[in-house]
């Protein structure tokens, strides 16, 4: 009998909400208040996840915290992801394979970088940058469990930085939002490779209702191509 790691789903373990709630009440505000962490935060989630989700894992599977799917010698070597289609009821479509977690990730961490580093961007470029970082996460799906409220850290923590206030509707946990940004994210997932940021005006005017300032006026870019294309 072939021996298989564990499947894992945090949500199912013992106080869940109350442990996880506690915490990103707490990490929301210091992603607010301190630059160091919003850093950390953005050169590499790994730690974060691990610290979030640590007291979740199996006994038996410490790794399955903090660590990348594909990672070479570990459980997480060979294990693929997929989700529920909300386009295509009663289907599944897959994230990248684990091969190609590691360097996707690489890449779209030098990109958000990058990003924020732009200093031409107006607020139009910027909210496609924070589209462009959500989706590809999502896209990636690096970790086992806990992808969500990583991209939302990660989310928090690049509109901190653009200068954008985070919504009173936003929340690293629970999860503020349900189908529609679901079903952006699997337009996005499932483009045609090279095709992907052309879908990311869908989730973009999604993502705007978690930021205040320049984004409750009437606009009409977001039909736009990205500048990021």
């Amino acid at each position: 009998m072939i021996n298989r790691p564990p499947r894992w789903q945090a949500h199912t373990s013992k106080d869940y909400d109350a442990k996880l709630g506690a915490q990103c009440a707490a990490l929301s505000l210091e992603i607010v208040t301190n630059s160091a962490r919003r850093q950390g935060i953005i050169a590499d989630p790994r730690a974060l996840h691990a610290e979030l989700f640590s007291q979740f894992t199996p006994s038996d599977h410490p790794e399955y915290a903090g660590t990348y799917r594909g990672t070479p010698g570990t459980a997480l070597a060979e294990r693929r992801m997929s989700a529920d289609s909300q386009l295509e009821p009663g289907t599944e479509f897959e994230f990248v394979p684990p091969a190609e977690v590691a360097p996707r990730m690489t890449a779209m961490l030098a990109n958000t970088s990058a990003m924020l580093a732009e200093n031409s961007a107006d607020d139009f470029g910027r909210l496609i940058a924070l589209a462009h970082t959500f989706c590809w996460f999502g896209k990636i799906h690096p970790f086992l469990d806990g992808n969500g409220h990583v991209q939302r850290a990660l989310f928090a923590a690049m509109a901190t930085e653009f200068g954008f206030p985070l919504s009173n509707r936003f929340a690293i946990h629970p999860r503020p939002y349900d189908r529609l940004l679901a079903m952006a994210l699997e337009t996005f997932t499932r483009s045609t490779s090279g095709k992907e940021n052309e879908e990311l005006g869908l989730a973009a005017e999604y993502l705007a209702f978690f930021l205040e300032g320049p984004f409750g006026a009437p606009r009409k870019q977001l039909g736009t191509s990205s500048p990021y294309a």
